[in-house]
């Protein structure tokens, strides 16, 4: 019985170590930018908590007109907020540009908008997807833009957006084998109550 009790209660430590993407249910995560060029994201789980957890992030600028990127693969830093914030140290030159987000462990995805950064006269437009002209002269009005991508709990195994719709992967089923862990420990003990009870009153 000892036995049983010891391998239950390891199946339930196991269990409860399960990936904390799919303990959350996935993320969000939110580009944004002050229309000058600074660039920062913030994210969170879908249960609402900041993702704070170590998690490398990259950006990636490219022209929205075409050609080289700006800055590939730049990293950055986590400020450990309540928003699941992380900074970029660089600033994005007068333009639109392409910006792409990709996270890795712990989320493991993609987010990307377009992004107008002016120090100079800006016409241009915004809507779903941000679009705009800058002339380089003049006083340009900063175009602030927040972007927000969701990510599934599966997205370590097939890109965002092709998991079916409510879908937590299979990692989801965690909270329902910690559950039943805990039965079996709790079934154990009382079969052990009764076992001990009848051979007392032989």
């Amino acid at each position: 019985m000892r036995r049983f009790v010891v391998v239950a209660a390891v199946l339930l430590a196991v269990l409860g170590l399960a990936s904390p993407a799919a303990a959350h249910g996935g993320a969000s995560v939110t580009i944004h930018s002050d229309g000058r060029g600074s660039v920062w994201i913030t994210a969170q789980w879908q249960d609402g908590h900041p993702i704070n957890e170590p998690t490398p992030v990259t950006l990636t600028a490219t022209p929205a007109a075409g050609g080289s990127a700006v800055t590939a693969g730049a990293k950055l830093t986590q400020t450990g907020d309540e928003r699941g914030t992380q900074t970029w140290s660089g600033v994005l030159p007068p333009g639109s540009w392409r910006v792409a987000i990709d996270l890795g462990a712990p989320v493991e995805g993609h987010c990307q908008a377009l992004v107008p950064a002016v120090s100079g006269a800006e016409t241009g437009t915004q809507s779903g997807t941000q679009t705009g002209t800058q002339t380089g002269t003049g006083a340009g009005t900063p175009q602030p833009v927040e972007v927000a991508c969701l990510i599934p709990a599966t997205a370590a195994t097939a890109p965002a957006g092709d998991a079916p719709a409510g879908s937590s992967g299979a990692g989801s089923l965690a909270p329902l084998w910690v559950t039943l862990g805990v039965l079996l420990i709790a079934g154990l003990v009382v079969a052990e109550v009764i076992r001990r009870r009848k051979h007392r009153q032989r």
